[in-house]
């Protein structure tokens, strides 16, 4: 093996005149510039031609800087930095290798041509471990690889191919690749565009694309992004084709051209920005003429920004608005879309110190139904003040607001009391004393609730109400070891005892501008006032007693817990209930709770509440998941809820939803929800994934039944995501975020690690 090294004759001269001694052509600094700039070129055997030209023949290498070419015969011109090749070629640059039969090339202006190539693009990004929706996923970056007749070198990190393949997929697959007369791909930007493009699925033209502009490593540019169809029984086949507008590295743009075979054309615009102190996403959708319902401009809208203005001061606004009560229902394709029934338009105001919290807020609604008592009053505006400061020995806290309650004119309403506007206020002040150790603590606190009213189509315009509140909180801890199954566990046991009084008050001529009486549960037990909302408290003397137990290994995680808890009432209650039986109760429901890590992957989870008055189990929650494995996932629960409140609350619902391997490179995502009580299935979902290596398919069936609609709506989505490209069929964040929600703790196929994948493939 012979080699030579070629340094610039121009450089050398340059710095002769320079020098004193041979020392100083050594330095450090000199040395390194020459060998940069210095050409090494080694094979078998070495001829120089002319003296200017250099043939390198038999396993010939040429290097220069981070490039360096093989072949079997290299000829290298120094004067002009040109070489030709002979025989099989491969050249690698940065990030890209390539292999062909011939190769002229250029070394100062890095031009020239290859015929018959193979490359492959390295990703300049490795795979990582990212937290989504809770769940631990993979993120990928895939190494591009492909083929051209030609390759033309145009400068630095720039080349055009000529009759070229491009795919992620692994050299012995061709499962897909994208086919084009001409591409030109940028390694310095990660871009590749190409013209007179078709994607090719097994060997078959599935997608012709005039231009095509995408990133190689995910980085965004303007362009259009891959269309995406779909199918629902509302609006008929859906095609979509999105258009990106890369505005600037903190603001960005889709429209999105729908068509909906039922209904005709839609606009579809989304406009977000970011930046250090705000945020936003404008969307718009605009439909001209609906065929299938013969309504016209029929649209929606959302606004959201939310805004960091320093010092403690922040703002956002919400505002949503449809042209009509069924678009959600006509057009949605999302049940947590298609269910909404009140779009707000809120505006808000905040400051948060160290002492004072302030809030200003102004809120509308736009009601989705004709019915009048679920329409929530306005908030014309709504100013909160809150502040708490610490003491050596105590606390104290204020709590008030000042509320205009306004109705929308456009509902009749039966009842007087549903008439009623105006302005409300209410203060809050108190004290707290807690005293604390490490071994337990008491928390007493006094408190006053004021509330004064001036009101609009009410017999008495003006009212007042004082009501004082007292509690007493406080607990002990107390903690043993033990051994149960050869294993070491610290067992704790916690009894928590919870006092409060407050005097009966006649509420009954007060409106009831935003009150409600949440149902009694685990959490509400240790709630002062039994209303959410601020016009009704209810009157009190009662205690509520809960003990908790909890085993901890040795690593301090929680194996199982259990928890059981009644209130104890001293005297009849009057606010609360109506039903005078249910007043004269002495205690309340009884709440037990329990949940259980048996093994890393299984978890069980309990909550009862029973009346012993009864001997009937008014709630129990049931529920499992099982996740031995990423990919390999099972949710069952049972909920019941039976005449807590009223029998318009009766619940009865079965659910179960998972995602399990199924062999052969296929895995099933699935979801049942059924209502009980009616004997009426709310949601089904069924799907099948199928892992091709380099890409994935993926369809979905799902039915849902409307709150705003009498008849379930169907959808059928399907997609065929390309690794490292993009996915064809339905949108790929909405379908996401679809599975998401139905299926919690589901990873999509891309997101599972490799060696779970790989198990799958047999």
């Amino acid at each position: 093996m012979f080699r030579k090294t070629i340094s610039p004759l121009w450089l050398v001269f340059f710095l002769l005149p320079q020098l004193s001694s041979a020392e100083d052509l050594v330095s450090e600094k000199q040395s390194s510039e020459i060998f940069q700039e210095s050409v090494e070129i080694e094979g078998d055997s070495l001829e120089t031609l002319l003296d200017r030209k250099m043939k390198a023949k038999g396993n010939a290498i040429l290097k220069k800087g981070n490039k360096t070419i093989k072949a079997e015969v290299i000829e290298y011109d120094q004067i002009s930095e040109k070489l030709i090749t002979q025989g099989n070629t491969s050249i690698d640059l940065e990030n890209i290798s390539l292999s062909g039969t011939k190769l002229n090339y250029g070394l100062s202006d890095q031009t020239g041509k290859m015929e018959d190539v193979t490359f492959n693009i390295k990703s300049d990004k490795k795979e990582e471990t990212v937290v989504k929706k809770n769940i631990q996923v993979t993120k990928r970056y895939y190494d591009f690889r492909g083929d051209a007749k030609s390759i033309f070198f145009e400068g630095e990190n720039k080349t055009k191919f000529e009759s070229s393949r491009l795919t992620t997929c692994e050299v012995d697959s061709n499962d897909w690749y994208i086919k084009s007369k001409n591409m030109e791909i940028d390694t310095k930007k990660d871009r590749v565009k190409a013209s007179h493009a078709s994607l090719d699925f097994k060997g078959v033209p599935i997608f012709y694309m005039p231009s095509t502009n995408f990133s190689l490593n995910k980085n965004r540019e303007s362009g259009f992004l891959s269309s995406t169809f779909g199918t629902t029984s509302k609006s008929g086949f859906e095609f979509r084709v999105p258009y990106y507008f890369n505005i600037s590295p903190n603001m960005d743009a889709t429209l999105t051209a729908r068509y909906l075979g039922k209904r005709g054309p839609l606009a579809d615009v989304e406009f977000r920005y970011l930046t250090e102190n705000y945020s936003g996403i404008n969307q718009l959708q605009y439909l001209n003429h609906d065929q299938s319902s013969g309504q016209d401009n029929r649209y929606s809208l959302k606004l959201t920004h939310q805004h960091q203005f320093g010092r403690g001061w922040s703002g956002s606004y919400d505002l949503q608005k449809v042209s009509d009560n069924t678009y959600f229902s006509d057009l949605a394709t999302m049940i947590q879309v298609t269910s909404v029934v009140n779009l707000p338009q809120r505006v808000n105001l905040n400051y948060s110190g160290d002492v004072w919290k302030l809030n200003l807020l102004t809120e509308k609604y736009q009601t989705l139904i004709t019915n009048a008592s679920n329409s929530p009053y306005q908030r014309l505006p709504q100013v909160n003040l809150s502040g708490e400061k610490d003491y050596d020995n105590f606390t104290l806290g204020l709590k008030s607001q000042w509320t205009l309650f306004e109705r929308d004119d456009k509902f009749t309403f039966t009842e007087d009391k549903q008439k009623i506007t105006g302005s409300r206020f209410t203060m809050t002040p108190a004290i707290t004393i807690p005293l604390t150790s490490e071994y337990g603590y008491i928390k007493p606190k006094v408190s006053a609730n004021i509330r004064s009213y001036n009101l609009n189509n009410s017999p008495d315009n003006n009212k007042n109400i004082i009501t004082p509140i007292f509690s007493l909180d406080s607990g002990v801890y107390f903690d043993r070891n033990i051994n149960f199954l050869s294993q070491n566990y610290t067992n704790t046991l916690e009894p928590r005892l919870f006092y409060v009084y407050i005097p009966y008050k006649d509420q009954s001529t007060l409106p009831n501008f935003d009150s409600s009486l949440a149902d009694l549960n685990m959490q509400s037990l240790f709630y002062e006032n039994q209303y959410n909302g601020q016009d009704q408290i209810n009157d009190a003397n009662q205690l509520t007693a809960s003990l908790t137990s909890r085993f901890l290994d040795k690593n301090g995680k929680e194996r199982l817990s259990a928890i059981i808890a009644q209130r104890y009432y001293f005297d009849g209650r009057r606010v609360v209930s109506n039903d005078l039986t249910e007043a004269k109760k002495a205690n309340s429901d009884i709440f037990m709770g329990a949940s259980a890590k048996l093994t890393n992957s299984l978890n069980l989870d309990a909550m009862f509440q029973f009346d012993p008055t009864s001997n009937n189990l008014l709630r129990s929650t049931l529920g499992s998941r099982y996740n031995p494995e990423p990919g390999k996932m099972l949710n069952v629960s049972y909920r019941l809820i039976d005449n807590i409140i009223g029998n318009n609350q009766d619940l009865e619902v079965f659910n179960a939803a998972g995602q399990w391997p199924l062999g052969n490179r296929f895995y099933s995502i699935g979801r049942y929800n059924y209502d009980l009580k009616s004997s009426q299935t709310i949601e089904v979902l069924g799907g099948l994934e199928y892992d091709g290596g380099c890409w994935v398919a993926r369809s979905i069936f799902d039915r849902i039944s409307l709150p705003t609609s009498p008849e379930p709506n169907y959808t059928f989505f399907i997609q065929l995501e390309l690794n490292g490209i993009g996915s064809l069929g339905s949108d790929a964040n909405k379908l996401n975020n679809f599975l998401y929600r139905n299926v919690p703790g589901l990873r999509t196929v891309n997101q599972i690690p490799d060696v779970n994948r790989q198990a799958n493939f047999n």
